[in-house]
């Protein structure tokens, strides 16, 4: 017996939260252009209305069917478009695909609607290998569109009973945590929505800045937790999960301060209900957009580079509302790579993996998401739509984190669980220090002597450290930026690019190594005039070369910073540096030890309630 299921909804303009509707590119577009179609709402009648002769691609984001993904990975069978319309316009369904660099549009099917009542139509789609589907609507009069969804035949004995918790943490993030509340509560946890009797949400406030009261309704809780950072939090999350009265299927674990659109939350669901059975135990890793530039697509499945420590997307980031990007979306996500891993932005997880292998280890921040998806050997499923915005994620560099946290956590995680046991992060952390020195950010170097020093203390360490007092004390640590305007009376960004790469000749080469950029060079021979240098990872020797002073810029808030050279900070900086090198080499082999034995301690449920003082 087959039933027939939803897989994704249409999302039409007015349908997305108003953050959204100028991005309409990722829902709907002109057909000849591809350039934005603003479509007219109609309050009253509640639909989107295009306009006669008007013809309107609906090739985009949030509304292509990956239907190869749907074939390979799930009981679904004979895909349909429905559409929910009044009036008299073509469909033209059609495939996807690139045969060479150029993206392919093939016709499969055009078929007329004509109703002067509204009217619910299935669709049926053509048989195709190729990876995409999508249709385009040309109006012959003004068109009246209610909505749409593309569904399937399923056979009920593959239909799974699927019961999701959505855990999220915060910490004084009200403004996002209030609003994605709402947003739940009239979408998500109505009662004519398809998910709800299928998920309970648990709010963990780090912050105890919540009112409960005043938040919680049926299907949803509020935890109140100590400031445990994004592990302690979604640690909590999952414990709360594993105690409902209703035992979920899955963890879906989601950060604070994003934007969301319901959709992600459905689609995450309608996936989840017909999975084959040797994709049941992989991870759905949301797709992290850039708060501030909507259309850009930043990651969806991150991995550790083997050869050099550093984490980074699997995928290129990408302008979503360009139809090549999208099957390049599709092409890249059969990329494998070694240590890949879910972003706890938002990732699902299953139940079993966490009763068989453990709770978050008590990182605070930074790397917690890395270790648990490397142990559990996670496998990952993405799909267009099921994606957050992040506030300032994207170019977003932060000393403390990246420098401090990342390392210290980095070689936690390595110690504790294996994982990434092939991977040198001290020799990753020792080229990072002399290239902070050489550029004059005397402050890095410390917090990158200090993810040692701290790393080399062990578990207890870890165990019993304040996280909040340790994130602030290391914050403290960072270059205090000022307004650009400060630089500005012989430094422009409009005539300077803080990326501009500058070569050395192998002698300026050879100067710049053996004199650390002039440490070592009497002040005579430097240039008194400033260069400007990119305040985060872009490391350009030949912008630094042989200059007293650098300015550090970060482009995006135009905020900088004026380094200055500094001999005497050099010099203590490279004796703490060998002093710190030679108890880690003295000493790892035993700390590494520490942590292993400590490890299975540290993931239980047990050791959680202590630490946060349940």
């Amino acid at each position: 017996m087959y039933e027939e299921l939803k897989l994704q909804n249409v999302i039409l303009q007015y349908d997305a939260d108003s953050n959204f509707r100028n991005y309409c590119e990722l829902m709907h577009c002109r057909s000849n252009t591809k350039k934005a179609y603003n479509m007219v709402y109609d309050i009253e009648k509640k639909c989107h209305i295009i306009k006669q002769y008007d013809a309107v691609s609906f090739a985009t984001y949030f509304n292509v069917l990956q239907v190869n993904a749907w074939k390979q990975k799930t009981y679904a069978e004979k895909f349909k478009l429905q559409l929910d319309f009044s009036g008299k316009a073509v469909v033209e369904i059609f495939e996807i695909y690139r045969s060479s660099k150029n993206v392919n549009i093939n016709i499969l099917k055009k078929v007329m609607l004509d109703s002067s009542e509204r009217t619910k139509i299935s669709i049926d789609i053509p048989n195709t290998r190729r990876p995409l589907v999508s249709f385009n609507i040309m109006a012959m009069e003004p068109f009246f569109l209610y909505g749409g969804a593309y569904v399937a035949d399923v056979e009920q004995e593959h239909i799974r009973d699927i019961y999701i918790s959505l855990a999220s943490t915060t910490f004084k993030k009200e403004e996002y945590v209030k609003k994605n509340i709402a947003l739940l509560k009239k979408d998500v946890l109505s009662k004519d929505s398809d998910m709800k009797d299928h998920i309970f949400v648990n709010i963990v406030d780090n912050g105890r800045t919540l009112d409960a009261k005043s938040l919680e309704c049926p299907g949803l809780k509020i935890h109140s937790n100590i400031n445990s950072g994004g592990s302690g939090g979604f640690a909590r999350g999952m414990m709360e999960s594993l105690h409902m009265e209703k035992e979920p299927t899955h963890v879906l674990l989601m950060d604070d301060d994003v934007l969301i659109m319901s959709e992600s939350l459905f689609r995450t669901y309608y996936l989840l209900r017909i999975l084959k059975p040797e994709y049941q135990r992989h991870f759905i890793s949301g797709a992290m957009f850039d708060y501030d530039i909507r259309e850009m697509q930043y990651e969806d499945i991150g991995f550790v580079r083997r050869d050099n420590g550093e984490y980074g997307p699997l995928k290129e980031r990408m302008d979503m509302r360009v139809l090549s990007n999208l099957v390049k979306n599709e092409e890249q996500s059969k990329r494998k790579r070694d240590y890949c891993y879910a972003g706890w932005w938002y990732c699902c997880i299953p139940v079993p993996c966490i009763k068989e292998n453990g709770l978050p280890l008590p990182v605070f921040v930074r790397g917690d998401d890395v270790e648990f998806s490397l142990r559990n050997q996670a496998e990952f499923l993405t799909l267009n739509g099921i994606s957050i915005w992040h506030v300032g994620f994207g170019g977003k560099f932060n000393a403390a984190m990246e420098l401090y946290q990342v390392h210290r956590n980095s070689l936690v995680i390595q110690a504790t669980s294996n994982i990434c046991s092939d991977i040198d992060f001290v020799k990753r952390i020792k080229t990072l220090f002399w290239k902070e020195l050489t550029r004059f950010a005397y402050n890095n170097c410390e917090q990158l002597l200090d993810s040692v020093d701290d790393f080399m203390k062990g578990p207890d360490f870890l165990i019993h450290l304040n996280g909040e007092e340790s994130i602030k004390q290391h914050g403290a640590k960072n270059e205090k930026m000022l307004s650009f305007a400060n630089f500005s009376r012989k430094l422009s960004l409009d005539t300077v690019d803080p990326y501009e790469y500058k070569a050395l000749n192998i002698v300026q080469k050879a100067i710049y190594v053996l004199t650390i950029n002039g440490h070592f060079l009497p002040g005579f021979l430097l240039k008194f005039k400033p260069e400007v240098i990119s305040y985060d990872w872009r490391f350009v020797p030949g912008k630094n070369y042989r200059r007293k002073k650098l300015v550090a810029v970060n482009a995006n808030d135009r905020t900088a910073v004026m380094r200055v050279i500094n001999r005497r900070r050099c010099f203590s900086l490279m004796t703490r540096y060998f002093k710190v090198m030679r108890n880690y080499k003295k000493n790892a082999q035993k700390v590494n030890a520490d942590y292993r034995n400590s490890f299975k301690n540290m993931v239980t449920e047990e050791f959680w309630k202590e630490y946060l003082g349940i």
